[in-house]
């Protein structure tokens, strides 16, 4: 559920997608009607001619801006960094939490075994406190990796995780410009070929000159397409990230106080335990 709102609110921050017919299925229909709604959109082919993209003002930017910052292959690989890192973490942080499983139980099992050893032991007057300390210090240890846990694995992980799915979405945007970049070679080529002659087996010249402006519209069609989808990969770089910027600080902000409280109580708990040890050297606070 938590990664479902956050998806949901992406979507929502986007003002082309909230507007798309689809989202308004999903809010308006019950969940039996919207599950044969949505049947329409299974096979949904990727836009790939110009007038196949929709936009709230019925314009397209196909401007070619010349700035380095704006090439795909440098968003891809700032991209690429970003995910690997991110995956580092991920294995990390997994890694931890299994950690902090396997100590909650090993120190449940050092609690159990030092009050039994105290039991054992006692004697008389001889109580051997130090065992019921040493039993209640592993006990208190081994309460608070379940709140580590669900900081570390149901709050961070899963936050960095569904921040790596969104750039995994940009990178799928990037290809595509990619892509548009080779199409666009492909029709310049062409186009060279025909006007120096290399590729001209046609004898009669108005077909060849029909047939070299046909491939002047194409390429034209391209160079647009590619310019489109390359300005589109820029500002839904910046969008995300800025995206990610101010939710990143918001969240976290809002952890914080989860955060406080458990180092308080871990504090609090630990002067606890060392009275028990030296109460003679410990200050009532």
């Amino acid at each position: 559920m938590r990664d479902f709102n956050r998806f949901f609110n992406a979507i929502l921050e986007n003002p082309l997608l909230r507007s798309h017919e689809i989202i308004e299925d999903f809010m308006t229909k019950n969940q039996e009607i919207f599950h044969y709604t949505k049947l329409k959109y299974k096979n949904v082919n990727k836009l790939i001619k110009l007038t196949d993209f929709h936009t709230l003002n019925g314009e397209l930017d196909v401007s070619y801006y010349t700035s380095e910052i704006l090439a795909p292959k440098n968003i891809l690989t700032n991209l690429d960094n970003k995910r690997k890192i991110l995956k580092e973490i991920n294995t990390n942080l997994k890694n931890v939490i299994t950690c902090f499983d396997n100590m909650k139980k090993y120190m449940e099992n050092l609690s159990k075994l030092f009050f039994d050893l105290k039991r054992e032991y006692q004697y008389k007057e001889c109580k051997f406190e130090s065992f019921d300390t040493l039993a209640r210090l592993c006990k208190s240890f081994a309460s608070f990796y379940p709140d580590k846990n669900t900081i570390l694995g149901e709050k961070v992980r899963e936050f960095l995780k569904y921040m790596n799915s969104e750039l995994k979405e940009l990178k799928n945007l990037c290809n595509d410009s990619e892509y548009a970049k080779i199409n666009l070679e492909k029709f310049e080529n062409i186009v060279i070929n025909l006007e120096k002659g290399k590729t001209n087996n046609l004898k009669n010249e108005d077909i060849y000159n029909y047939e070299l402006q046909k491939k002047k519209i194409e390429k034209n069609l391209a160079q647009r397409t590619c310019n489109f989808l390359r300005n589109r990969t820029f500002e839904e770089f910046e969008r995300i990230t800025r995206c990610q910027w101010l939710r990143t600080d918001k969240y976290f902000s809002g952890l914080a106080l989860l955060i406080s409280d458990l180092i308080q109580k871990e504090s609090l708990n630990s002067i606890q335990i060392i009275k028990c040890f030296n109460p003679f050297d410990i200050k009532n606070s």
